[in-house]
């Protein structure tokens, strides 16, 4: 159907706006001071997964350091055909 000025069918406002995005949502809430505390929920959040880490959960403390020091490095061994191909994680990220 052809553009006809005038015709009431044609959206005047333009595009409704989008609602707010997930981590801006995520931000919002997470930037609000945290119940009965001087912090932020943000950093109540991380004094939780420090405690669980002390108290013992092992994927607390795996996240802990691999947000302080990054994933550990991983080596791919493969053998084919008789030849050895180690390939490191620095290896792997160059080639893609």
């Amino acid at each position: 159907m052809p553009f006809v000025k005038g015709d009431p069918n044609i959206n005047r406002e333009g595009r409704p706006k989008k609602g707010e995005s997930l981590p801006d949502l995520l931000e919002k809430i997470l930037s609000e001071q945290a119940g009965g505390t001087e912090f932020d929920k943000r950093e109540a959040l991380c004094r939780k997964m420090i405690k669980l880490a002390f108290d013992g959960e092992s994927w607390a403390l795996r996240e802990v350091f691999d947000r302080l020091y990054g994933k550990p490095k991983q080596v791919v061994d493969q053998t084919t055909r008789n030849v050895s191909v180690n390939i490191s994680g620095e290896d792997a990220d160059s080639v893609i």
